[in-house]
């Protein structure tokens, strides 16, 4: 007879605690405080860390999320580098000196390389290491690739989320709603300052410049 599959809710959020608290263990030398683990699909954001954002009215606790819409098209590692990209902004709130909200600092791109990730606004080799809006590559020869290669197979997030006009994705009749309703987002080069639109989850390159687009705006 076979077992039955646990619910999808304690699945999920099981695995996702796992493998905070494996990177934890093996990078931060279990230092990191337990934290809300949260999905969000914030527009243009692979994940976030967020101080502070939930209290039970005695305590207050900080939030790292993970965008869904970006679960099933990356590989299983790129997925555990930004959940290390955003404990190291825990790392940083708690054990080192923030700069403003949003600004990733000297103090936090060495962080990042030190636990096997480099930082670059571009997510390759060559990129500016400081600044508003970074990305990361791995090291291969350096703490993460190594810890993620002792991930347990349980760690890893069962659960991807469809895109939401996908005709398998969404109920009968919803998915031509869906697409002609769901917001569309502007992404600008922030080199040649050239424009795209497009939906909320897309990664984008300037071919001439090799620069990721960035998000400039929203509309419906």
């Amino acid at each position: 007879m076979t077992a039955a599959r646990p619910a999808p809710t304690p699945e999920q959020f099981s695995a996702f605690q796992s493998m905070y608290d494996h990177f934890n263990r093996e990078l931060f030398d279990d230092e990191l405080p337990q934290v809300i683990l949260n999905f969000s699909r914030r527009a243009g954001s692979l994940g976030f860390f967020a101080a502070e954002r939930w209290d039970d009215g005695r305590a207050r606790t900080h939030e790292i999320s993970l965008n869904p819409a970006h679960l099933k098209e990356r590989e299983p590692i790129d997925v555990a580098s930004t959940l290390v990209h955003e404990m190291v902004h825990l790392w940083q709130h708690e054990r080192g000196a923030p700069s403003r909200v949003g600004y990733h600092n000297t103090e936090w791109a060495t962080k990042m390389e030190e636990v096997g990730l480099v930082p670059s606004d571009t997510g390759h080799p060559g990129g500016r290491q400081v600044g508003q809006q970074m990305d990361h590559f791995v090291d291969e020869a350096g703490g993460f690739q190594r810890a993620f290669d002792r991930l347990p197979p349980g760690s890893l997030l069962p659960w991807q989320c469809r895109s939401e006009g996908s005709a398998e994705g969404g109920a009968p009749g919803a998915a031509k709603e869906a697409g002609a309703t769901r917001n569309k987002i502007k992404y600008t080069c922030p080199t040649c300052a050239s424009n795209v639109w497009g939906r909320p989850d897309l990664q984008l390159q300037c071919v001439p410049c090799g620069r990721r687009y960035r998000v400039a705006e929203r509309r419906r």
